[in-house]
């Protein structure tokens, strides 16, 4: 009778794991998702930075050049150089602003995401 017993609670047992397990999956899938987002959005917070300090630069070379009347060649390097930087730095941004976008798009469940970041 105990191995009755024994067998039925093995057999509940495996059942109810059976049940956890897909919420367990969906779980852990939507926690790493989660954390793709956060690091994400740290990384496109410095990459917003970094745009725009490189846009300040930028101004400040163009400001030097409308004060010069004769335009040097040092000065058409650096505008040129700035404006190199500052449209890499912006094209970095927007590809993780679509790769936060992607992300979100790809989670299958309603998730609070409010505290990510």
């Amino acid at each position: 009778m105990d191995y009755v017993l024994i067998i039925f609670a093995v057999i509940g047992f495996s059942t109810s794991f059976f049940f956890v397990l897909p919420s367990f999956r969906r779980w852990q899938r939507q926690r790493v998702s989660i954390e793709k987002l956060r690091i994400i959005s740290h990384a496109l917070e410095h990459a917003e930075e970094r745009a725009l300090r490189f846009q300040e630069r930028h101004d400040r070379i163009l400001s030097q050049m409308c004060s010069y009347y004769m335009v040097n060649r040092e000065l058409e390097d650096a505008l040129a150089a700035a404006r190199a930087a500052m449209n890499e730095a912006m094209e970095f941004a927007a590809g993780l602003r679509k790769m936060q976008l992607q992300i979100l798009r790809s989670l299958s469940d309603e998730v609070d995401v409010s505290h990510v970041g």
